[in-house]
């Protein structure tokens, strides 16, 4: 299977779920670890082509929630962790 920017969407989903149930669970050590892996996601689907400019703000808005995540607010976090969900479903339809 190619790992196209869709995959890697796809994939930051999960990834933020463990995020933020690892700051929850006070496992600050094993939530940085977490943001680390979401950031190195976000960082892989910049680099592909087919990211529009309008698509590259919204990552980049993406990224700075997951850099600041202990710091966000309710808001902030439900935006956070709905973002990447609709990805995730439109991969797991394309597979």
């Amino acid at each position: 299977m190619e790992k196209n920017s869709l995959f890697y969407m796809a994939n930051l989903y999960p990834e933020i779920g463990r995020l933020f149930s690892f700051l929850d669970s006070n496992k600050i050590q094993a939530a940085e670890n977490a943001k680390i892996r979401a950031l190195e996601i976000v960082d892989k689907i910049l680099s592909f082509r087919d990211i529009k400019p309008a698509g590259r703000e919204e990552w980049s808005v993406i990224k700075n929630l997951i850099l600041g995540y202990d710091k966000l607010d309710i808001y902030e976090r439900a935006i956070l962790e709905k973002y990447a969900e609709p990805f995730s479903y439109k991969f797991m339809k394309a597979i």
